[in-house]
């Protein structure tokens, strides 16, 4: 028997799932097209999992969900808050055996909440199993390194002899629409200034990278 409450619940996640998959659409579309048939495949690689973050039923789903997956990766959308939690969650499921995750935005956490995050991040998800550089992998933000250090004709002149100021502009769509209670407690500061944007100034005046890869990019950083 189907009740009302169960089939209210299988109706948000089927509407919930339906958002999902048309934003992967639309995001494919706009960044370089879609190609009928590989969308398809993609689409039925995705799986959804609906639950309570501090509920291990959620994190049993997610293992079961991704069982026989040799690529399987586990996006949790959650707030900074509950790093700590949901890395202890996937751990006990299982998921960290052969799993990865990444932190995003971990600038958002007082030093305190940080530290603790990051301890249970290297417990469960040993380097390089997890990783909190992700603006490092855009390609804008790559190509910054490249033009510099691959341009034999900028490079001989990009110093201080010649390079008055740095200005860098956040060039934006959106706004805080939608995001007014992450901002009251993060502020933009802690969300893309202290993190994305001191990334791209690194990239402007670091020395050469003795190789391409994040951890030689921390280092001369």
């Amino acid at each position: 028997m189907v009740t009302s409450t169960s089939s209210h619940r299988v109706a948000r996640l089927v509407g919930i799932w339906n958002q999902f998959r048309a934003r992967a659409h639309d995001s494919l579309e706009k960044h370089g097209g879609i190609d009928a048939a590989a969308f398809e495949r993609l689409n039925g690689l995705l799986r959804y999992v609906d639950g309570d973050y501090k509920d291990p039923a959620t994190f049993q789903t997610n293992t079961q969900r991704t069982q026989g997956c040799a690529t399987a990766r586990t996006l949790p959308g959650h707030p900074a808050l509950l790093f700590g939690t949901v890395v202890e969650q996937l751990a006990k499921s299982g998921s960290a055996q052969s799993g990865r995750v990444i932190v995003e935005k971990p600038s958002e956490m007082t030093s305190p909440q940080r530290k603790s995050s990051t301890g249970s991040c290297m417990q469960h998800f040993p380097s390089p199993q997890s990783s909190d550089r992700h603006y490092l992998g855009k390609r804008p933000v790559n190509n910054v390194v490249v033009f510099r250090f691959a341009n034999a004709f900028m490079e001989p002149f990009w110093n201080r002899n010649y390079i008055e100021s740095v200005q860098i502009t956040m060039a934006e769509e959106f706004g805080v629409q939608g995001r007014g209670a992450f901002y009251d407690q993060t502020g933009a500061i802690r969300d893309v200034i202290q993190n994305h944007l001191f990334q791209i100034l690194c990239n402007l005046a670091m020395e050469p990278p003795v190789r391409i890869d994040s951890e030689t990019f921390v280092t001369r950083k």
